[in-house]
């Protein structure tokens, strides 16, 4: 009984990590390790007019969540604005279709005067809406706003009643997505 119930919890935690898909983007040849400190390029995330995105605790969550990793990483936040490059995100929502797809099978039977076989062909009957987020992570050049280097991060969006689990849900996104940063050769 032990077991199973091991078992069941590793199957939850590997199944709750295993949602996030992250990606990266950058100009081959740009120095990007050679960048030390950084400041936000705005002080909040703009409006969009979704209650659900424009949400201030969120928005601390998450500058939180990337100072923390890129101080994790040597990285500092400028006080003077003397920092080598800007930072800014973006949080979106959009909406996703998943169909369980098609479906066949095949049966046998026995009667009890007769054999009987047969063949069965679905088609997918289970079509569910759902919101996915991304989270876009952009480093910028400190003059000109050019873009250095993009990280992002997409996942089905949750709301939750525990703050605990948001901030760390938001942990693990933003990690996610800075753990390909500075990108390796």
């Amino acid at each position: 009984m032990r077991r199973i119930f091991l078992a069941t919890i590793t199957l939850v935690q590997l199944a709750g990590c295993s949602g996030i898909q992250v990606n990266q983007d950058y100009a081959p040849g740009t120095r990007l390790d050679a960048l030390q400190t950084f400041q936000w390029t705005t002080d909040t995330q703009p409006a969009t007019g979704d209650l659900r995105i424009d949400n201030p605790l969120r928005d601390a969550r998450i500058r939180a969540a990337v100072e923390r990793v890129l101080a994790g990483k040597g990285l500092t936040r400028s006080q003077d604005g003397t920092a080598d490059f800007g930072i800014r995100y973006q949080y979106s929502l959009r909406q996703k279709i998943e169909s369980s797809g098609a479906s066949s099978g095949i049966g046998f039977g026995f009667g009890r005067y007769s054999r009987h076989a047969g063949i069965a062909i679905g088609t997918g009957d289970s079509i569910r809406e759902y919101d996915e987020v991304s989270l876009v992570i952009d480093f910028l050049e400190k003059d000109s706003e050019k873009l250095l280097w993009r990280g992002t991060g997409t996942q089905r969006f949750r709301q939750y009643d525990d703050p605990v689990k948001a901030e760390s849900d938001i942990n693990n996104l933003v990690e996610k997505i800075l753990e390909q940063f500075p990108p390796r050769p």
